[in-house]
């Protein structure tokens, strides 16, 4: 199922930023084997109890032992290119960030899912995202004429957060444009009402400045693209008219924030936000439930979920996918977790546990809190 609202990031910033190639391992035994156990790498993230609350189920269904070994976000990867270099098969599930797919997809990394199952078709309630879980490697593109490498997991985008309470105070209105997002923070500034009128993410590995994510949402809200064509013309386009006034926009959207705003990761700004420093966040839906959490959280009940300003957010999916070169005996394991993940069963957990699904039919699971279907009802 194609989710019209949402534009896949990968086809555009993930293929030309992720082409280096990088080859596969050979083969070799794994530590597992017997079907009892599969071991899946995942990211540390807002959104693990919900992984943790999926993976529980699936061993009081199935049996089967599941092993999440997180790592920090900028490791996962790293970690994965690691085990498919050397062979070791410390993983049975991989779990791909979408901005990575292509380069999984060129180098080879990546079992069809069809070898393993011939039979085996994503279900039509499942999101497909613009194509991400197909790749052709012809074009080098993501359409669902291409071969099943990967489910998605989580179904990550950008939301817009907004202190309801502020608003509500200064007479604001939720903003359609990025221009009215500048016009909120500056009167939340002006009046004293928060300290930061707007923040945003600069950061992606730590120490370094990465806005590609967050940039990209107000690039194609304002009509533009990184690229002329994708899959046909390559040649960049952040010179175009429309990118200038995206750059512009980003600009000012950062005067509101920090005074260093390249020290900000996710986690700062999501903490900004939980602290009441700040009254406007854009930030990943996986990481809007963590404004109620009652633990770290100082806004709850204080802050309402819109769509980003400009109507179009990137998409930021982590994919579920088997090593290419995996024994054969934990390949049908290792599938068969991938299946019950997204299956409504498993999606309807994940989601009554805060995460973001990736399929149509769970957004009205019997569990989920009123506080998360606010999040979820943008999401969607």
């Amino acid at each position: 199922m194609k989710n019209p609202r949402l534009v896949a990031l990968i086809g555009t910033v993930g293929l030309a930023a992720s082409l280096a190639a990088c080859s596969g391992g050979g083969g070799g035994g794994g530590a597992l084997g017997s079907g009892e156990t599969v071991t899946v790498i995942t990211s540390q993230a807002p959104w693990n109890p919900a992984y943790d609350a999926v993976g529980a189920a699936y061993e009081a269904e199935t049996g089967v032992d599941v092993d999440l070994r997180s790592f920090p976000n900028d490791e996962v990867k790293t970690q994965m290119l690691n085990d498919a270099q050397t062979g070791t098969h410390n993983f049975d599930v991989y779990q791909v960030n979408e901005v990575d797919m292509a380069q999984f997809n060129v180098s080879g990394l990546l079992m069809p899912l069809q070898d393993i199952d011939p039979d085996y078709q994503l279900d039509e309630e499942i999101f497909t995202y613009g194509g991400l879980p197909y790749w052709d490697a012809e074009t080098k593109t993501f359409t669902e004429e291409g071969v099943l490498t990967n489910v998605p997991l989580l179904g990550n985008l950008q939301v817009f957060i907004y202190r309801s309470d502020i608003y509500e105070q200064l007479g604001l209105e939720v903003p359609e444009t990025w221009a009215d997002t500048i016009a909120n923070g500056q009167e939340v500034i002006d009046a004293d009402a928060a300290r930061y009128g707007y923040i945003q993410r600069f950061q992606g590995v730590p120490g370094t400045p990465q806005v590609t994510y967050d940039f990209a949402g107000i690039l194609l809200g304002e009509g533009g693209n990184f690229f002329r064509e994708q899959g046909v013309d390559w040649t960049p386009a952040v010179d175009s008219e429309e990118a200038i006034r995206a750059a512009t926009i980003f600009r000012e959207l950062a005067q509101l924030g920090p005074d260093d705003p390249k020290a900000v990761g996710q986690a700062e700004a999501i903490a900004a936000m939980q602290a009441e420093d700040s009254a406007q966040l854009s930030v990943v839906a996986a990481a809007a439930n963590s404004m109620n959490d009652e633990a770290n959280s100082n806004v709850i009940g204080k802050v309402g979920f819109a769509e980003l300003p400009g109507r179009i957010a990137a998409t930021g999916t982590w994919n579920l996918a088997v090593p290419a070169d995996l024994p054969e005996e934990r390949t049908g394991p290792a599938l068969d977790f991938i299946k019950w993940v997204s299956s409504e069963e498993g999606m309807e957990v994940f989601v009554e546990a805060g995460g973001i699904p990736t399929r149509s039919d769970a957004y009205d699971a019997d569990g989920i809190e009123e506080s998360a279907q606010e999040y979820l009802d943008v999401v969607r």
